[in-house]
Formats: C-alpha cells, structure tokens, sequence
C-alpha cells in the first residue's frame, strides 16, 4: 500500500540487415536493467533505472562508411537512466482529454563502466482533446545525445536517434528519415524533433 514500484527485466532482441527493417547491420542486444519508481503526487511519477547490455553489431556490407565499420564486434553498455513523468489524463491505457508529460536523462559509461561513454536527453508531450465522437492527439518528441569523456567525440551508432515508420513518420520507411552514408544506409543523428498530430475515429 505504498506508491512506490521495483522491477528486474531481462531481454534478448535481434535485428538483422534488410531493406524493410532500415538496419545496415545485423544487431543482437542481450541485457538487462534493474528498476525503481515512486509516485510523488497524484500525478508525478519519478523512475531510477541501471541498465547493462552486450551490442553486437555484424554483416556489414563492404561499401559502407568508416563510421558504420567502428562499430562491428562487441560492446557492453552501461547505463542510468532517471526519468519524470507528469500525467494528469482520465485515463492512462484510453486517455481522452488531459496530457502526459515525459523527459529523461541516461548516462553511460564514465563512473558506471562499459565501453561507451555518452550522455541521452529525451522529452515527449501529448495532449488530447476529446472532439465529438474522436479524438485529437497531438504529440511533441525530442532529444539530443552526445559523447563525454575519451570517446572521440563519436556517439554509438545504434544509440543514435532515427525517425521514419508507424510510431514516428508514416509514409517513410523505419529508421529512413536519417543522415546516411555514401551507401545510402541509415547512420543516425544527434539529435531529434518529430511532431505529430492525429485524429482517432471511432468505427464501431
């Protein structure tokens, strides 16, 4: 009877290189992250997470750039995140009026280990009108990620931020609305704005 939440989460997740999926590489992620939340108000929601994982990046083609080819082999990803989230919807699985508010902080390597040291700031606001029978949703992402420390100065390619596909910009493919290489694959970009507005009609 306290508001306060723990978790432990375990995953295995594989991409591997094709046209459809927007992925230059086969990449296998295997990790896993410790969780603590508490709600500090009715509606204010704070969460503490250490996430470590192994990337493997592999199945480049010959032609793509150097900074695809850095990152082929393995590489272990140690990472906090902290996160503030403010939702004052009526509902949090249908909402139909109010808004959620969300930013975000991960920090990895440096005083945590791992191979990678890079620093990822995200934001997210929805807000949703209730317009007879539909529903308005408009929608605001973004998010800069950077390096810190002896890293060169070079973000990982595969926490880098992409845009395209079903959950960001539909009518492009996945991970397509990015820098690319003289390959034409997907590199990623340091930082992100993606803007949505849509109206939900009830069919049935």
């Amino acid at each position: 009877d306290k508001p306060i939440s723990f978790g432990v989460d375990l995953y295995a997740s594989e991409h591997n290189r094709s046209g459809s999926t927007g992925y230059a590489y086969d990449e296998k992620r295997q990790g896993g992250a410790i969780r603590f939340g508490k709600e500090l108000n009715e509606t204010l929601r704070g969460d503490l997470t250490y996430k470590i994982e192994n990337v493997d990046i592999s199945d480049l083609d010959s032609n793509v750039s150097q900074t695809l080819k850095d990152e082929e082999g393995e590489n272990t990803i140690s990472s906090v995140i902290t996160q503030l989230t403010k939702d004052t919807t009526d509902n949090k699985f249908n909402p139909t009026k109010g808004s959620v508010l969300v930013g975000s902080i991960e920090v990895a390597g440096g005083p945590f280990g791992g191979d990678k040291d890079f620093a990822k700031f995200f934001n997210s606001m929805s807000r949703y009108y209730t317009i007879g029978h539909c529903l308005l949703e408009l929608k605001l992402r973004d998010g800069i990620v950077t390096t810190y420390g002896g890293n060169n100065g070079t973000v990982p390619v595969y926490e880098r931020f992409f845009a395209g596909g079903t959950y960001t910009i539909r009518g492009y493919k996945e991970r397509d609305v990015s820098p690319k290489d003289q390959s034409g694959d997907p590199i990623g970009g340091g930082t992100l704005a993606v803007a949505n507005a849509e109206l939900t009609v009830p069919i049935i």
